[in-house]
């Protein structure tokens, strides 16, 4: 599936304008007082103004070229943008998913991931920058009961879990965009942060037309 749309709330509104506007120079789509969205390739990445918003923070993923991960590493470091290490490393191998991804931080302390797949054919030469930002790959849901909401989601959709479903921890959709079902218990990796519930609007494209609510409203999901 693809992730055309995502909105999420924020409590730092100018904070966040400037980083993905100035810092990561994303193409902005649309601006208003207390909404604004980013170009993000094939994706768009909506931010709205909350004043309940504390702590809580989001997981969202982009997807790089799979030969561009060096570079793309040391572009966000030329813009002092700093890397979340774990056991001294600051890049990531995934097996399972053979995938490569580094983290970060933006100023709402969203865990941001770029990840490079290297089962897509999406390899270009020219250098990293904006336009390298290929798509939003993942949006974390973090829930109460995982094997619960993946079927719900699964169902709605017609779409299945890939890359290594548990109890636990369920990626739903497929190598271009996924939705990451995780429990609300669960550490997010790779700062062991417990993830935070908080409202999520996403439009995709899907095998089917259709929409969701879950988490009392807080996540509203759209197929098309």
């Amino acid at each position: 599936m693809k992730l055309k749309a995502v909105l999420l709330d924020t409590r730092s509104f100018e904070a966040m304008k400037a980083f993905y506007g100035s810092l990561l120079d994303l193409q902005v789509v649309k601006e208003g007082p207390s909404r604004l969205s980013f170009q993000v390739g094939e994706s768009v990445l909506a931010f709205q103004e909350s004043s309940h918003m504390e702590n809580e923070f989001y997981h969202i993923a982009f997807t790089i070229p799979t030969n561009k991960f060096i570079e793309a590493k040391q572009w966000a470091i030329d813009r002092g943008i700093t890397l979340i290490a774990r056991s001294q490393e600051d890049e990531f191998f995934f097996e399972n998913w053979n995938a490569t991804a580094f983290y970060f931080y933006d100023p709402d302390h969203n865990l941001i991931e770029f990840i490079a797949h290297h089962t897509l054919d999406n390899a270009v030469t020219e250098a990293f920058g904006p336009h390298s930002l290929l798509r939003i790959s993942e949006i974390g849901l973090p829930v109460d009961d995982v094997p619960e909401v993946s079927k719900i989601i699964t169902e709605t959709f017609q779409f299945n879990s890939w890359g290594g479903a548990g109890q636990k921890f369920a990626p739903l959709g497929d190598v271009e965009g996924s939705f990451i079902v995780t429990d609300k218990q669960r550490p997010w990796f790779p700062d062991d942060r417990l993830p935070a519930v908080f409202g999520i609007s996403v439009l995709f494209e899907g095998t089917c037309s259709a929409r969701l609510s879950l988490h009392k409203g807080l996540y509203e999901l759209r197929s098309i």
